[in-house]
C-alpha cells in the first residue's frame, strides 16, 4: 500500500500517512473550500489501512486551526482509527498545540472526551 500524501495548502492541511511506519500526520490550517472531498480521500485511504494495518499506529495533529466542518470530518477520521484499539492493535493520538493556543489545546481535550480515547498533549 501507498502512502497518502497530500501537500498542505493555504487551506488545507499538510497529510503525510506511511503504512510502512504506522506514522501518520495532519499539519496545518484546515479550512478547506469542500471539506467532504478533502476528507473523503483520507477516509477511503483509511479504509484500505485497516484492512491490514500495521502493529503500531500513531495519529500526529499539529494543526493551527480548523473549521465546523473539518471538525466532522477529523472527529470521523479518529472514529474510524479508533477501531485499531479494538482489534488488539497500539493507536496513539498525539494532538500538538501552541503554549499560547487554549483554544486548540481545549478542541484536543474536546476530540478526546467524544471519542472516549485518550490523547497525548505536546506543547510547543
Amino acid at each position: 500500500m501507498a502512502p497518502l500524501v497530500i501537500n498542505g495548502t493555504e487551506d488545507t492541511p499538510e497529510v503525510i500517512f506511511d503504512p510502512e511506519t504506522g506514522k501518520f500526520s495532519i499539519t496545518g490550517t484546515s479550512i478547506p473550500e469542500n471539506a467532504r472531498k478533502f476528507f473523503d480521500q483520507i477516509l477511503a485511504w483509511n479504509d484500505e489501512y485497516l484492512k491490514n494495518p500495521n502493529d503500531d499506529t500513531s495519529v500526529s495533529f499539529k494543526l493551527k486551526y480548523f473549521n465546523t466542518a473539518s471538525t466532522k470530518y477529523l472527529f470521523d477520521m479518529m472514529v474510524q482509527l479508533k477501531t485499531l484499539a479494538g482489534n488488539k492493535k497500539t493507536l496513539v493520538f498525539n494532538w500538538f498545540f501552541d503554549k499560547d493556543d487554549d483554544d486548540m489545546f481545549e478542541a484536543g481535550q474536546g476530540f478526546s472526551k467524544m471519542l472516549r480515547y485518550p490523547f497525548n498533549f505536546v506543547q510547543y
